[in-house]
């Protein structure tokens, strides 16, 4: 079994994406996230794309991960996902498609409807985004590394805090501050707990994709 080798310094959840490529496929991770983090792809910006003065003020880490997307503030009341993969030959388009159908699968199973796919690898609801995701592909040996950010009961209010407006954003966003563009499951009305949701996909996912 190949332990996978990731270029440059450790990122955002190696540790769990090097477990995953040991263990029978597709592995998949889940849990809340414990405390505020800002993290970033390798083309952002930080002095651009970041408040970080406000980072240093109240001590949030800034943090980089592989895959592509843009940045996110983590915080509690959201659930991250972690899904390690065998690569068939899709491209990173269809694997967004197909771990996020496995996703609105689940959800929908739950009472959570009326979710889209929209952007490249975002979920709204009512055209409002509550879950981003990257994705990072790896060769040696050939896996896919999926995670993804959803916000439940997460505070709104980091994101203007901690994030700048995008240099770059989906066509769907039409200029949209943070707090319009973006929303929660509870929000949206769903009346879940993150753990509520981390227990859903540890339990339906693995069997979806």
């Amino acid at each position: 079994m190949i332990v996978p080798l990731f270029p440059g310094d450790p990122k955002k959840n190696d540790g769990l994406f090097i477990y995953g490529a040991l263990q029978p496929k597709p592995f998949v991770f889940v849990y809340e996230q414990p405390k505020i983090e800002v993290v970033h792809g390798p083309s952002c910006k930080p002095r651009e794309e970041i408040f970080l003065e406000n980072c240093e003020e109240d001590d949030v880490d800034v943090m980089e991960r592989r895959g592509g997307g843009g940045t996110v503030v983590l915080s509690p009341g959201m659930v991250i996902t972690i899904v390690v993969g065998q690569r068939k030959g899709e491209t990173g388009l269809e694997i967004f498609r197909k771990v996020q159908g496995a996703m609105i699968t689940v959800l929908n199973d739950h009472g959570i409807k009326a979710i889209e796919h929209k952007g490249t690898s975002d979920l709204v609801i009512d055209n409002r985004k509550f879950l981003g995701s990257s994705l990072y592909l790896g060769s040696n040996p050939r896996l896919f590394y999926y995670q993804a950010s959803l916000m439940v009961d997460s505070d709104l209010q980091h994101l203007n805090r901690y994030l700048k407006h995008p240099l770059k954003e989906p066509d769907y966003r039409q200029g949209r501050g943070h707090e319009e563009f973006c929303t929660t499951l509870k929000n949206a009305g769903f009346n879940y707990s993150a753990q509520n949701i981390c227990d859903i996909f540890r339990n339906g996912l693995p069997e979806h994709l």
